[in-house]
């Protein structure tokens, strides 16, 4: 909330929408649109119409951005291993996680029409092109790849 209390600060007449919980027990310093918690058609409806959505994940992987950019959004998200399995800076904008460099980022992404137009385009074509069955063959070669390593483990384990 303090990136987007920044943008909010920088950009006044930002428009921002609150999905995926209920934030009526929250203090938020800016004027939002709380849509709590929604169907998944109901999300992609919402991305759809934002120019912008901040994705973070400091802890585990999320699917969250591909959701986000296949629905036309540009994705503002953080740095680290979490989030660059998946992502590169041909398809999001992505920073450190600080306050600074996250509010930087998500008012750029706003300001600059053209360069999120792009980023969108190229966003959701990637994002279009993921399926669950490339994961899956990825998977089984990173399988396939670590047991040829370990060739004399393997036999111990099949006996």
């Amino acid at each position: 909330l303090l990136v987007l209390e920044a943008v909010s600060r920088r950009l006044p007449d930002t428009q921002f929408i609150l999905a995926g919980w209920d934030v009526s027990d929250y203090h938020i310093p800016f004027p939002h649109l709380a849509a709590g918690v929604i169907t998944p058609e109901e999300l992609a409806d919402v991305f759809s119409q934002c120019d912008a959505a901040l994705v973070l994940s400091l802890t585990n992987l999320s699917l969250m951005p591909l959701e986000v950019m296949a629905a036309g959004c540009a994705v503002v998200s953080n740095r680290g291993d979490c989030v660059e399995w998946l992502l590169n800076d041909d398809v999001a904008l992505l920073t450190d996680p600080t306050l600074e460099a996250l509010s930087d980022a998500l008012c750029h992404v706003l300001q600059d029409d053209a360069a999120r137009q792009a980023l969108c385009r190229r966003a959701q074509d990637f994002a279009l092109q993921q399926h669950w069955q490339a994961s899956a063959d990825a998977f089984e070669q990173g399988l396939l790849e670590a047991r040829a390593l370990q060739p004399a483990a393997a036999e111990e384990v099949a006996r």
